[in-house]
């Protein structure tokens, strides 16, 4: 006969089993709300110099965001980016890099359209419009985005969406391989100088991290 004291072993052990299972199960299905664990790489000085900006090219604080148009992630992360810029004003810019991801079925459809409407100097706009439509169903509502981006040439724009060689789904594609080359997985992917992660940040924490980045710099 096994000896309590062995009893009460395996069932600690079994214990600790469940535990660790749950904690697995957890990290898996929970995508982080902060970005911790940031990794250093090449290359960051060309990425806070991309064009594809809310903000001044001559801000003091450059964050890259790395973003896709259908992650609820994403989209409560721009809030906070809101918040940061009633704190930091005119000395913040935000560069937006294309990472739809393949679970999300408008989402590279959204990019394209993120990039036909920079070809008229649209892309604030566009972007504010995308991230105030649902975006469900089968296709983009192109006629209301193109209505509140006040679209300037809306021939021109539904030509730019329906061509699959067209420069703005090149431009798409080139900001998917060179986040593949980062190792980041996930969205809102975030990048504040030479450093990179996934996850979101509250704004309090995300001034704090563009501060110290700008400091590090001088």
């Amino acid at each position: 006969m096994r000896s309590r004291s062995t009893k009460a072993l395996d069932l600690a052990l079994v214990a600790c089993a469940v535990l660790t299972i749950w904690a697995v199960l957890h990290r898996l299905t929970h995508s982080p709300e902060v970005t911790d664990g940031a990794t250093a790489f090449e290359g960051w000085q060309q990425d806070l110099m991309f064009d594809r900006r809310i903000g001044s090219a001559d801000a003091l604080y450059k964050l890259v965001v790395w973003f896709d148009y259908q992650c609820p992630a994403c989209r409560r992360f721009e809030g906070e980016v809101d918040l940061a810029r009633q704190t930091l004003a005119d000395s913040v810019a935000v560069i937006y890099r294309h990472f739809p991801l393949s679970g999300h079925a408008l989402a590279f459809e959204a990019a394209v359209a993120a990039e036909c409407a920079r070809e008229q100097s649209r892309f604030p706009e566009i972007h504010r419009a995308l991230l105030a439509s649902p975006l469900n169903g089968e296709s983009l509502p192109l006629s209301s985005l193109m209505a509140q981006s006040n679209m300037p040439d809306s021939t021109s724009f539904r030509a730019c969406m329906s061509d699959p060689t067209s420069v703005a789904r090149g431009a798409v594609r080139a900001d998917l391989a060179r986040i593949r080359t980062l190792n980041v997985h996930g969205t809102p992917a975030l990048q504040i100088g030479d450093r990179i992660a996934t996850g979101g940040l509250p704004a309090g924490k995300l001034v704090e991290r563009l501060r110290e980045a700008a400091d590090a710099s001088r």
